[in-house]
């Protein structure tokens, strides 16, 4: 009767320390390797709301544009009602706020207010994609880690 008891309390004992160990490492490893990539996804949809933001403004714009043969008036920095200043469906959950800024490209475009350049800042400070630009001239980029960059580079426009 003794003896009975003593094999069925060694095969009831459950995990053994190591066992534990080596599971712990093993969701460590992968979660190490998860990370990384999911974050970057976010940033990539991020930026990818950011730019659906911009070609949104931009439509309100040329849409004025062709009304009344100008871009909305604007001030420094800022949209106007009359355009989308956010990317998302509301301000407090948008990616990146969206700002109208006059074009530098030519002397008589921006003279005769003929061309427009909309900004997307991203919110989040983690992104190392800080500013997405396009002008209705159709140059479009980017400040990446600092640096300006073309619509060629694959972490502006894709």
């Amino acid at each position: 009767m003794i003896d009975m008891d003593k094999h069925l309390q060694r095969n009831s004992g459950g995990f053994t320390l190591i066992e534990l160990m080596i599971t712990i490492a093993i969701i460590g490893i992968l979660a190490s390797i998860a990370y990384p990539a999911y974050t970057e996804q976010i940033r990539k949809g991020r930026r990818a709301e950011c730019r659906s933001g911009l070609l949104q403004s931009m439509q309100q714009q040329e849409r004025y544009y062709t009304q009344f043969n100008q871009y909305v008036a604007f001030s420094t920095g800022a949209a106007t009602s009359r355009t989308k200043s956010f990317s998302g469906d509301s301000l407090a959950t948008s990616a990146c706020s969206i700002a109208a800024v006059q074009c530098t490209s030519g002397a008589a475009a921006v003279a005769l207010n003929q061309c427009v350049e909309l900004q997307a800042s991203m919110r989040s400070g983690s992104d190392p994609v800080s500013l997405l630009y396009m002008t209705s001239n159709g140059d479009k980029g980017c400040t990446f880690n600092g640096t300006v960059r073309t619509e060629n580079e694959k972490q502006c426009w894709p």
